[in-house]
C-alpha cells in the first residue's frame, strides 16, 4: 500500500489490533476447549499465567518513541541501535510489520533511500541493507566524527557554559570514536596528538595561557594530552561556574549564547564582566605574551619598552592599543579598572609609572655617568624601604650571555632564575619536585621545576674584574613582582643626589625593576665581600663581587 504519514500509522495500528484481538480470541478458544475436556475451568492457573506471555508478545510496540533518522551519519548509530532492539529483533513482528515502522521513522535523505521499494517482506533485509551501507560505515562514521572536531565552534570567552559546552561536545565525539574501536587516546603516535593543536585553539586564550603555566614547558606526556586537557578545562568550568554562581547549561543553548543577535539583559552583561575578570585571575601574570616582542612577560616589563624614551613609550603603546594605566590590552584608559595613583615623586594622576613625564633634561642625561662606584647600591627608596638589588651578566654553557637584574635574598632558601632568561642561554637540566612554603607558612603545591646552572659574573663597564661564581637555580615563569630601583651610589660611598651621577641605564630611579634571577641564602655569600657602606640619612650599601 502506497500510504503516507497518519495513513500509514494508522494501517500500523489497525494491524497490530487485529494481530491482537486474533491471538487473545484464539487463547479464549483453547480456554474453552480445556473446559470442555474437564482439564479445569477457565481462569484457571494454566490459562491466566499465558494470558500475559501472549498479550506481552502482542503487535503494539511499547511506550518508547524512536528517533527519526533525517540521513545524517552521526545520528545513524544511535537511531540503528534503538530501531534494532525495538523492532528489528522483535520475533513477533514479520517483516512487513518492521518494513512499515521503518519507513515511518525515517525522513529526508533517509527516506529517499529506501522509499521506492515495493513495502513486501522479502524487500525489508534490502531496505536495512541500503541504509546501513549508506549512513553505516564505520569508516564513514569516523571521518564525520574527525570532520565534526574541525568544524567544532570555538569558545571565546571565559564562561562556565561556554566552557562546559565545548568540552561536552569534544569528549562526545572521542567517546564515540573509541567506541567504534578508534581510541584516539591509543598507539604511539595517538590522533589525539594530531587533534590537540586545533582544539585547544578552540579554547579562551586565557584558558591556554593558564593551561601552558601550569604544565610548564617540559612537561610529559603523560602531563600534556588532550585527555588531560579537557580534564583541566571541565576544572576551570568549575570554578567559573562556582566563584560566579553561574549554572552550566546544556550543550544545547550554546548556539543561543554565541549568536550576536541574542543581546543579553543588563544585569546579564555585568555578570558576563565579572566572569571575564575571573578568567584573568586563573592564568598568572607570566603567562601573558608581550605586545611589543612577544615575549613571555608583562608590557611592562619588555627591555625594548623601558629603554625608549617617554615620547617613544606612549607612541608604542598607542600603537599597540594599550591601556595608559595599566599597559593591558582589550581596554582604554577610561574603562581601565586599576585605581592605584602613578606614585612616582608622589603623582597622583592615574597614569602608568613607566608613562609619568620625566623632569630630566637631555644635558642631564648625558653628564657624569662615568663617575659611579657601580658595586655598590644602596638599599634604600624614597620611603627608606628597599631590596638590594645588582646588575649583572649570566652567562650559559654555550658561550650565552644577557645582562641580568638580580634581587639578593637571604630570606630565600634556594636561588631562582626566569624561566625566559633561562631559555634565552639554553639552559636546561633535569627536574625536581618542590614544594614551596612561605614566610606566613603557607604551604604551596607539589610541582615539577627544572634545576639548571650557570655562571653569573659582573656586567660589562662595572669595573669588576674576575672569576664569575658558578650556581645552580631553579626555572619558575615569574621570580617576584616588581621591585623599587635602589639608587645608585657615587665613588665617594653617598647616595647619588643628581641625575647627572646615575649610570645611563638607572637614569629613571623610580621605574620598577623587574628581577631575572633571585640569589638565595644558597650563594648570597659567594657574591658579597663583607665590606658595608653606611651613608648619611640611613642608607646602606652592600658590596658584591657584581
Amino acid at each position: 500500500l502506497d500510504l503516507e504519514g497518519e495513513e500509514r500509522q494508522a494501517a500500523i495500528d489497525d494491524w497490530a489490533l487485529c494481530r491482537q484481538n486474533y491471538r487473545e480470541g484464539k487463547v479464549r478458544a483453547r480456554a474453552r476447549v480445556i473446559e470442555a475436556r474437564g482439564e479445569g475451568p477457565i481462569g484457571s492457573s494454566s490459562v491466566s499465567a499465558g494470558m500475559p506471555a501472549v498479550r506481552s508478545s502482542n503487535g503494539r510496540l511499547p511506550e518508547i518513541t524512536l528517533p527519526k533518522f533525517t540521513g545524517k551519519v552521526l545520528e545513524f548509530p544511535l537511531f540503528w541501535t534503538q530501531f534494532e532492539a525495538n523492532v528489528h529483533k522483535r520475533r513477533d513482528l514479520d517483516n512487513a510489520t518492521k518494513f512499515n515502522y521503518l519507513l515511518s521513522n525515517t525522513e529526508g535523505t533517509a527516506r529517499n533511500a529506501i522509499e521506492g521499494i515495493p513495502l513486501t517482506p522479502e524487500n525489508y533485509s534490502q531496505a536495512v541493507d541500503i541504509l546501513k551501507k549508506r549512513f553505516g560505515r564505520p569508516r564513514q562514521v569516523i571521518r564525520e566524527h574527525l570532520a565534526a572536531l574541525w568544524r567544532e565552534p570555538a569558545c571565546r570567552e571565559m564562561t562556565a557554559q561556554g566552557i562546559q559546552a565545548l568540552v561536552d561536545d569534544v569528549t562526545k565525539h572521542l567517546r564515540c570514536l573509541t567506541a567504534l574501536d578508534r581510541d584516539p587516546f591509543a598507539g604511539r603516535l595517538p590522533v589525539s596528538e594530531a587533534l590537540m593543536p586545533m582544539l585547544r585553539d578552540k579554547f579562551p586564550p586565557a584558558l591556554i595561557r593558564a593551561w601552558d603555566t601550569n604544565i610548564g614547558p617540559e612537561a610529559t606526556d603523560e602531563e600534556d594530552n588532550l585527555q588531560k586537557f579537557l580534564e583541566f578545562a571541565q576544572w576551570q568550568a568549575g570554578l567559573l561556574s562556582t566563584s560566579m554562581g553561574e549554572e552550566t547549561k546544556p550543550s544545547a543553548s550554546r548556539q543561543e549564547e554565541r549568536t550576536p543577535s541574542s543581546k543579553p539583559s543588563r544585569p546579564e552583561r555585568r555578570s558576563v564582566d565579572r566572569i571575564r575578570s575571573t578568567a584573568a585571575a586563573l592564568a598568572v601574570v607570566a603567562a601573558k605574551g608581550c605586545p611589543f616582542c612577544s615575549g613571555d612577560h608583562k608590557a611592562e616589563a619588555c627591555e625594548k619598552f623601558r629603554q625608549a624614551d617617554l615620547p617613544g613609550r606612549r607612541d608604542m603603546a598607542r600603537t599597540k592599543e594599550l591601556c595608559f594605566r595599566c599597559l593591558e590590552t582589550g581596554h582604554m584608559a577610561k574603562g581601565c579598572r586599576e585605581g592605584r595613583p602613578c606614585g612616582v615623586d608622589g603623582c597622583r594622576q592615574r597614569h602608568h609609572r613607566l608613562l609619568h613625564p620625566s623632569p630630566m633634561t637631555e644635558s642631564a642625561r648625558s653628564s657624569g655617568s662615568d663617575s659611579i662606584h657601580p658595586s655598590l647600591w644602596a638599599v634604600r627608596s624614597t620611603s627608606g624601604k628597599g631590596l638590594p638589588t645588582a646588575r649583572a651578566c649570566a652567562y650559559g654553557p654555550n658561550g650565552k650571555h644577557v645582562v641580568v637584574n638580580c634581587l639578593l635574598d637571604t630570606g630565600t632558601a634556594v636561588s631562582f632564575i626566569r624561566k625566559d632568561v633561562a631559555k634565552i642561554l639554553g639552559l636546561t637540566g633535569p627536574h625536581e619536585r618542590c614544594r614551596f612554603t612561605t614566610l606566613g607558612g603557607r604551604v604551596g603545591p607539589e610541582r615539577r621545576w627544572r634545576r639548571v646552572e650557570f655562571r653569573l659574573g659582573a656586567a660589562e663597564g662595572s669595573g669588576r674584574r674576575g672569576a664569575c661564581t658558578r650556581m645552580q637555580a631553579l626555572v619558575i615563569p615569574r621570580v617576584c613582582g616588581e621591585v623599587p630601583t635602589a639608587p645608585t651610589e657615587s665613588s665617594d660611598g653617598t647616595p647619588a643626589r643628581t641625575v647627572a651621577e646615575v649610570e645611563p641605564r638607572q637614569r629613571e630611579q623610580r621605574a620598577p625593576l623587574v628581577v631575572d634571577v633571585l640569589v638565595g641564602i644558597d650563594y648570597y655569600y659567594e657574591l658579597v665581600t663583607g665590606r658595608i657602606r653606611r651613608a648619611i640619612g640611613g642608607s646602606v650599601a652592600v658590596e658584591t663581587r657584581l
